[in-house]
């Protein structure tokens, strides 16, 4: 099962000169109650809402939430090589 985990939503967020209002309001969320969750990690948002905030704040998915992503991927990767399972074009 995944844990919460540490995100850049808020460096990101910052770096490009956003307040939570602001990407809350870009995302479509009412305020910015969700926003201040998911950027302390005590939530982790739905696969639609990741993606409005890769869009809002410029930034791809593997990055707001590089911990996460490389930790799955090499999840993956340890299943490849225990089911000798590849992609036909790598």
């Amino acid at each position: 099962m995944l844990s919460y985990t540490e995100n850049q939503i808020r460096r990101y967020r910052k770096k490009r000169g956003l307040s939570q209002k602001e990407v809350a309001l870009l995302i479509g969320q009412g305020t910015q109650a969700h926003l201040s969750h998911w950027e302390r990690g005590d939530k982790i948002p739905s696969l639609v809402n990741v993606l409005k905030l890769s869009a809002a704040i410029g930034c791809p998915v593997e990055i707001l939430f590089s911990e996460l992503f490389d930790r799955l991927r090499s999840e993956v990767w340890k299943r490849r090589k225990r089911y000798n399972i590849y992609n036909k074009y790598e």
